[in-house]
């Protein structure tokens, strides 16, 4: 979509997915940015729950992914946008390295022109970073199980509309789903469900190209590298992950928090259980009920809750986390934890919490009910 495009839009408010096409975003990555406070939607219907906003919220919206793009922190975005104009210029010439990338962008709109041309005769074309595509299979792979009765569950669910790029890979009983942000959309959505290690064979030659054109045949997911490369199809229907995500318990406390001090704590657990104590603004950790602790400085959002995870599931869940930032919705102790993060496009991953030996150290505060 156009900007003049954008703006021709009718009404005072525009949907969260018109919104999402004509900043580079995802509506998922916009809800991120909902919830952190840096892009409130103008208005929601207290009956359906839908986010719009108007058409003055656009610019600010492609302000927040560029800035994101480069790396920044959701602080110093924020910090930004606030319009102190020495302290936001001296954080943007601290990123100064983003002019390179604004030349590989100009670089890009003119493979995006070729693609669009190519695509009047392959409709369902569709056309993505190769390391951004290799880094999401490397992501998602890990969910897909290796030893099934059901084919379908050992192969990673690819979808391409006219937004987004989305593989999902499930065992049942962990969940990881990314999102990407394609350089050029098909004019026709598609869904094929690939072997999750022919993909992952693939991911090297994937990465030495700058784009990969992906297209849907009969029986095959083909990309394109130097050569073309075919990914036979698994015909079993995949489960409907979407319905899992969306039945789901309402979290009760959110937890914005640096993906990499947490990652530290988790790595420094080593095999044994990470207890996690969440209050007003922090997020501490340990490995035994009266150990000293790690604290986490952490932007929290509902009740003071304490659970525990066993390190070889969450580590893999934040190591592949996009952005700097990871958020946590929590439910309770003992439902499956939500791990969302986002830049231009996000990845949610589902990690289960674990049990402890001490009675009462996984359940949430009785005085915060």
């Amino acid at each position: 979509m156009t900007e003049s495009e954008f703006e021709d839009e009718p009404g005072e408010f525009v949907t969260i997915g018109v919104l999402a096409r004509a900043s580079g975003l995802t509506a998922t990555a916009l809800r991120f940015y909902d919830d952190c406070g840096l892009l409130p939607p103008a208005r929601v219907d207290s009956f359906t729950g839908y986010r719009y906003y108007t058409p003055g919220q656009r610019e600010r919206a492609v302000t927040i992914r560029r800035l994101r793009e480069i790396g920044m922190s959701l602080d110093a975005v924020a910090t930004v946008l606030a319009g102190d104009a020495e302290v936001g210029g001296r954080l943007l010439d601290e990123h100064v390295a983003g002019l390179e990338r604004r030349a590989r962008e100009a670089a890009a709109a003119v493979g995006a022109i070729k693609y669009a041309l190519r695509a009047e005769s392959e409709p369902r074309l569709v056309v993505v970073g190769g390391a951004e595509f290799a880094e999401a299979i490397e992501q998602v792979r890990s969910a897909a199980a290796r030893d099934t009765e059901f084919a379908a569950l050992s192969g990673i669910l690819v979808e391409a509309d006219g937004d987004s790029v989305v593989l999902t890979a499930t065992d049942r009983y962990r969940l990881s789903t990314r999102a990407l942000v394609p350089v050029h959309a098909t004019a026709h959505p598609w869904s094929m469900v690939i072997e999750a290690g022919d993909l992952a064979a693939a991911t090297a030659r994937l990465r030495e190209r700058e784009h990969i054109p992906i297209s849907p045949a009969a029986d095959a997911l083909v990309l394109t590298t130097t050569e073309e490369i075919r990914c036979p199809a698994i015909e079993e229907a995949y489960p409907d992950y979407r319905r899992m995500l969306a039945e789901l318990p309402s979290a009760r406390t959110r937890v914005v928090v640096h993906r990499d001090l947490l990652l530290e704590a988790t790595d420094e657990a080593g095999t044994r259980t990470l207890r996690c104590a969440i209050d007003a603004d922090s997020l501490r950790t340990s490995t035994r009920p009266s150990g000293s602790e790690r604290r986490i400085p952490a932007s929290v959002n509902g009740i003071p809750i304490a659970l525990a995870f066993d390190p070889g599931t969450l580590s893999p869940a934040l190591r592949t986390a996009v952005g700097p930032e990871i958020m946590l919705d929590i439910a309770a102790p003992d439902q499956p934890v939500v791990i969302r993060s986002a830049a231009a496009g996000d990845l949610t991953t589902l990690a289960m919490p674990t049990r402890t030996s001490t009675p009462g150290t996984t359940t949430a505060r009785k005085d915060h009910p």
